[in-house]
């Protein structure tokens, strides 16, 4: 019999309790999540660990504020850990996921391949790929293929033998052999900008690695998708030199069976907290948004390509049109209702506490670059502090004419990461999302501003570019993912649900309440 949708479900008898360190947490191995707790609503789990209980009765037995037991239940419930119809559903879905086999690692070789609409690129030996940016990690026999040619005829004299290779500690203890480094340039990039490696032995010599780039490669359960890394400073030359990637299929699958990189598209998306969607979900989105994106005449459509699909798949997963949550709402607990969420204060608030987390967390990162020595990066630094800052200050840049082909260097950029399935390898699909419109916003902005700044009247490619590559670049990295991962509140709310804002100057919109739920 279907519990009436007043009364709290049953905490699922599916999960568990942990304390780590001085944390409690409530544990969804099916899901993979952690949810913290405090002592209260680990009370209310133990109570609904008996069953469903009505508001009136959980509130007598425990003695606490029913506004307090309202947020402690609303909380459980927006995490799905309660036996509720959607978190059976979340369940189910999980559960299949984990039932479907991934295309197997053994056969990427032979496995099908689904190339990016519209985009292309041909290598211009510019050399910039090989600057500012490790060039690794090497496979075994990628080390082999270095380390048995002497290459020291071909390099500098200061250039010696150990140099060549160098090995670093990846996040989580991991060694890795890197290539080694010189003047913030790889050591076998050539004085004319070409690689010695390349020269001296041919392509095939070289490590997969450099000779997949721009190249990514997504597995999924169908195959491989095929996309480019957008940190080509090159990039407008080598699209006008490029052929489609589909006429080098034969190159593509050379690399995959060497064992060139390729991340994984997650067997369940995670949309937000306690949402999650499937495979069919996300490709329903993913293809209406790159339809949106390929028709956008401008920057400001670019990003309403982006949010308004995305906003509405948000909203269709977070409905309750059979009201069975109804217990999780303030009148089932008799809790007043709270004044009306209040659309510019709330806008302000999140775009003073992001800007505050900006401002603090890329100036300490600047500083910690210059003083370690490696002052390229601590410049990209600063300047990726002064487009974000500049950007959440409201900064306009409305006075120059603008490169004639700067919108399909920003629409590549997006198509890139949607044929990649970037938002949807995030932790969350919004948080993705959200990064997607900043890199555009920011990095437009940016154009303008070293053209603003070199005194010319109009944005060059090399600045649009430019500003592409710094901020995939540096948004992509470690530090700059967890700086800007402790805001993913805000950076939503900003660049999701007020997107336009930023944009065409639209008023804030009031925040869904769903979104302050992390």
């Amino acid at each position: 019999m279907r519990t009436p949708a007043t009364v709290v479900p049953a905490f699922r008898d599916d999960l568990a309790v942990k304390k780590y360190g001085d944390k409690l947490v409530v544990e969804d191995a099916l899901r993979r999540v952690r949810v913290p707790i405090d002592a209260l609503t680990l009370q209310v789990v133990q109570a609904l660990a008996d069953g469903p209980q009505p508001p009136d009765m959980l509130a007598q037995a425990l003695s606490a504020p029913r506004a307090e037991l309202w947020r402690r239940v609303s909380l459980l419930n927006a995490h799905g850990l309660l036996e509720t119809p959607r978190a059976a559903a979340q369940c189910a879905l999980h559960a299949d996921a984990a039932a479907r086999e991934p295309w197997p690692k053994d056969a990427l070789g032979d496995a099908p391949l689904r190339f990016p609409g519209g985009l292309q690129h041909g290598c211009v030996a510019c050399g910039a790929c090989c600057h500012g940016t490790d060039v690794g990690p090497l496979k075994p026999d990628d080390i082999a293929k270095v380390q048995e040619i002497d290459w020291s005829p071909h390099l500098p004299d200061d250039v010696d033998r150990e140099d060549w290779l160098v090995e670093t500690e990846a996040p989580g203890g991991q060694t890795v052999t890197l290539m080694g480094m010189r003047h913030g340039r790889c050591v076998f990039l050539d004085g004319d900008k070409l690689c010695v490696i390349h020269k001296v032995a041919g392509a095939d010599q070289k490590p997969t690695i450099c000779r997949q780039f721009p190249y990514t490669f997504t597995r999924t359960p169908d195959g491989i998708d095929v996309s480019f890394s957008m940190e080509c400073r090159a990039w407008w030359q080598a699209r006008l030199a490029g052929s489609p990637p589909a006429e080098d299929e034969a190159g593509i699958r050379k690399l995959v069976a060497e064992g060139g990189p390729v991340v994984d598209l997650p067997p369940v998306v995670s949309v937000w907290t306690g949402i999650d969607c499937d495979h069919a979900a996300w490709g329903a989105l993913r293809e209406e948004l790159i339809a949106g994106v390929t028709a956008a005449p401008d920057v400001a459509a670019i990003v309403a390509a982006l949010v308004g699909p995305t906003r509405a798949l948000f909203a269709r997963l977070v409905a309750n049109d059979d009201d069975s949550e109804l217990f999780a709402e303030r009148v089932a607990w008799g809790v007043p209702e709270g004044p009306a969420p209040d659309a510019v204060a709330a806008f302000g608030a999140q775009l003073a506490a992001l800007r505050g987390r900006v401002a603090d967390g890329l100036s300490g990162l600047a500083r910690a670059f210059h003083e370690a020595g490696r002052g390229d990066e601590g410049d990209r630094t600063a300047r990726l502090r002064w487009a974000l800052e500049a950007l959440l200050d409201g900064r306009q840049v409305e006075d120059l004419l603008r490169l004639e082909h700067e919108t399909e260097i920003w629409r590549d950029m997006v198509l890139a990461a949607l044929y990649a399935h970037d938002p949807a390898r995030r932790d969350y699909l919004l948080s993705g999302i959200s990064h997607l419109v900043l890199r555009v916003l920011a990095g437009q902005l940016l154009a303008g501003l070293l053209a603003q700044v070199g005194l010319r009247g109009r944005t060059s490619e090399q600045d649009v570019v430019d500003s592409m590559v710094l901020l995939t670049k540096m948004l992509r990295g470690s530090a700059f993912s967890q700086l800007l991962g402790r805001a993913r509140g805000e950076l939503v709310g900003l660049f999701v649900w007020n997107a336009e804002v930023f944009s065409v100057g639209a008023p804030p919109r009031a925040p869904h309440p769903r979104l302050d739920i992390r």
